[in-house]
């Protein structure tokens, strides 16, 4: 300490650098100018790191844009039979989804084991569990629906086209 001073000052160990201002403050004050070079270089560093994941996901997404180009250039395509073939199916899905959906209703109605804490508590997590699994098997009951029904439209638009194109023909007189 100075004499006559009552506070102690700060030095930083060992000389200052050349070209390079003593710190002006306690040890570990970093000027505003040192705070702004150390938040580039930081951010330099979290785009360097950030580039790699996101190059992965640039390729990730030119892989799924690829595969949707190929998918969409073609077409699937079901003839009638077919579509006649799994109807049956995806109705019979439909219906067993919705026979599990009526007994996943009936789980809420269990009682605890007994009215301690852990057992109403247990009560209350398998009735959460027993409304997830309700709301799960109504989604996939109700895609079961709608592609049987989908199904249904598509196989009744396709006897009509082939109604109508047997009604031209023989309104023309070509005979089959």
């Amino acid at each position: 300490m100075p004499a006559g001073s009552d506070t102690p000052t700060a030095t930083p160990p060992g000389p200052p650098t050349q070209g390079q201002p003593a710190p002006s403050g306690p040890p570990g004050y970093l000027t505003p100018e040192e705070l702004a070079k150390r938040k580039a270089l930081d951010e330099r560093a979290d785009q360097g790191m950030n580039m790699g994941t996101a190059n992965a996901y640039k390729r990730q997404h030119e892989q799924d844009e690829a595969a949707t180009a190929a998918a969409s250039g073609g077409r699937f395509v079901m003839d009638a039979d077919a579509m006649r073939k799994f109807l049956p199916k995806w109705q019979s899905i439909a219906d067993k989804l919705e026979q599990a959906r009526l007994l996943g209703t009936h789980l809420k109605a269990l009682r605890p084991p007994a009215q301690d804490e852990g057992s109403l508590l247990q009560k209350k997590a398998a009735d959460a569990h027993a409304d997830a699994y309700v709301a799960s098997v109504t989604e996939q009951r109700d895609y079961a629906r709608a592609y049987a029904n989908a199904l249904k439209t598509a196989i009744e638009k396709y006897e009509q086209r082939d109604q109508a194109t047997a009604d031209t023909v023989r309104k023309h007189g070509v005979q089959r």
